[in-house]
């Protein structure tokens, strides 16, 4: 069955799912603005897989603004974490919706979310994809490589829900995207693994930044890998402290592995052409560092109401702000002794 779908922010996550439900046949329309409005409206959407070379188009409808009589049976939503309350106060009362999706990096009060999309709907969701966009070309990846191109290596998107009532809305969600070839996985506490997935890419971000934004200067400045390791650790110490179970169960080995080899598993996966594009790409993006501070700082409220230390995080919180980059970690520095455990 082909769903009226309205994708509500039209940047790497939203561009990737848009063009893929339109390429099902589904009836899509993405709500945008400015540049990226204009964007679409002259080119159509355009992405391009980095790791397989692949470039797809199509043609989108677009709104810059919901009108009144607007209906669609399911909202997906993936602007930035701080505009989400904002944006579902506007789209909640859409007639006929009978799912909300929202799928990002999403740190806002689930309950918040809950009351303005309705209980009942509200789904949350982690996106299958990385990368940057530039040109008006959304350039990402999504798991597949040349070695391994195959569809069944597409990654999944991880869906979730706060109440069993958007079971079916959840199901719906679901059934959409792997109609459209987007497999899904279901986790049962979306609260804590989107809470812990921050943990984890923002303190690796803040040391990047603080070893300039460079990929081959990260990954021989040891101090600031490590630094990126013992700062995901305060983070994960405080959302226990604050009651959240480890979600995704597989983020333990951050916590057994000793700092030695995961320095090294860092600094050879950080160089990878993986990285550069859903990692690097984004970050050094047009606005991708203000997206990313935005972030951070909502991170670290959240953790600092554990009361738990966090010395490291509270060392890199600084560099999120590129007036910080005349104080760089030193290129190539190792002084800090590393931890057996």
């Amino acid at each position: 069955m082909k769903e009226r779908i309205l994708v509500c922010g039209m940047g790497v996550i939203g561009s990737v799912y848009a063009l893929r439900l339109v390429k099902a046949g589904h009836e899509v329309t993405g709500l945008a603005r400015g540049e990226r409005l204009a964007s679409l409206r002259e080119r159509g959407l355009a992405v391009r897989n980095e790791l397989l070379g692949d470039e797809e188009s199509a043609e989108i409808r677009t709104i810059d603004s919901l009108p009144p009589e607007a209906e669609f049976d399911v909202v997906i939503v993936t602007v930035r974490s701080g505009q989400v309350l904002d944006v579902l106060g506007r789209l909640g009362k859409i007639r006929g919706a009978k799912a909300m999706v929202v799928i990002g990096n999403n740190l806002e009060d689930p309950a918040a979310e809950a009351s303005l999309a309705g209980e009942n709907r509200l789904v949350l969701g982690f996106g299958a994809f990385g990368g940057y966009r530039e040109g008006g070309i959304v350039h990402y990846l999504d798991g597949r490589t040349k070695e391994k191109p195959g569809l069944e290596r597409r990654s999944k998107t991880t869906l979730g829900i706060l109440a069993e009532a958007a079971r079916p809305a959840l199901d719906l969600a679901a059934a959409v995207l792997s109609d459209a070839g987007m497999p899904c996985a279901e986790n049962p506490d979306m609260r804590a693994y989107l809470r812990y997935h921050a943990a984890l890419v923002f303190p690796l971000a803040g040391a990047m930044y603080a070893a300039g934004g460079d990929a081959q200067r990260l990954c021989r400045t040891r101090d600031a890998i490590v630094l990126g390791i013992r700062a995901c650790r305060d983070a994960f110490r405080a959302l226990r402290a604050l009651g959240f179970k480890l979600q995704p169960k597989s983020l333990r080995g951050l916590l057994v592995m000793p700092e030695w080899a995961l320095v090294r598993l860092l600094s050879k996966s950080l160089l990878s052409e993986a990285a550069r594009v859903a990692m690097f790409g984004h970050a050094n993006a047009p606005g991708g560092r203000n997206e990313i501070a935005g972030q951070a700082a909502v991170l670290d409220e959240l953790v600092k109401q554990a009361g738990t230390p966090l010395e490291h995080w509270n060392r890199l919180l600084p560099y999120f702000n590129a007036k910080n980059e005349d104080d760089l970690i030193p290129d190539g520095s190792r002084n800090l002794r590393l931890r057996l455990w």
